[in-house]
C-alpha cells in the first residue's frame, strides 16, 4: 500500500491531492465542516490512486470471443 501511495504520481493526481488539502484547510478556516467530506475524498483518491469507480472500475472488459477473421 505504501508503494501505491509513493509511486506513479501524475500531474492530475498531484492537482487532486493539492485541491483536497486546500478544501480541507478551507473547511477548518471557515468552520464549514461539511466541506471536509469532499476534501477527504479528493485527498484519499489521490493518495490511493483510485477514481470514483475504484481500481479499473471504468475499464472496458476484453472480449472473450476469438475473432479469426472468417465469417
Amino acid at each position: 500500500m505504501l508503494n501505491t501511495m509513493l509511486t506513479n504520481w501524475s500531474f492530475i493526481r498531484a492537482i487532486r491531492f493539492v485541491l483536497g488539502i486546500i478544501v480541507i484547510l478551507q473547511a477548518f478556516f471557515t468552520e464549514n465542516y461539511l466541506f471536509l467530506i469532499p476534501g477527504v475524498l479528493f485527498t484519499g483518491m489521490a493518495l490511493f490512486n483510485t477514481g470514483c469507480c475504484g481500481s479499473n472500475g471504468c475499464a472496458i472488459p476484453k472480449s472473450k470471443k476469438k475473432d479469426d477473421g472468417k465469417e
